[in-house]
């Protein structure tokens, strides 16, 4: 018959006898950040597309969808542009009652909306 093997980084702590708890949460927290999401860079020319896209519905008053990197993944908000605060380089977005400091750094991609 044959046997199947499994290697050591499949089976680091299986094989070990004694393991400490410090170095199970170690190695989970290893596995957990290389499945982190990584937002893609953007450069010069997108960036100039995306401040033009929410400068125009600024002006114009119109709401648009916004898809943004929250520090763990990427969330999407459909909303007003209340104000741009080019100082500080974010913008606030009015969604209902709530209110949304976003930072230009952190915009992935800007469509304008018909209406919400």
């Amino acid at each position: 018959m044959r046997e199947t093997r499994v290697s050591k980084k499949e089976n680091l702590f299986a094989s070990s006898r004694f393991v400490l708890p410090e170095h199970r949460e170690w190695y989970a927290r290893i596995k957990e950040e290389e499945r982190r999401y990584v937002p893609p860079q953007l450069d010069q020319e997108q960036l100039g597309e995306l401040s033009e896209l929410v400068w125009q519905a600024f002006q114009m008053g119109s709401p648009l969808t916004v898809t943004y990197y929250d520090g763990q993944q990427p969330r999407r908000l459909s909303a007003h542009v209340a104000h741009i605060d080019q100082e500080k380089r974010r913008i606030k977005l009015r969604a209902e009652s709530d209110i949304h400091w976003i930072p230009f750094a952190r915009l992935l991609q800007v469509e304008l909306a018909a209406s919400f």
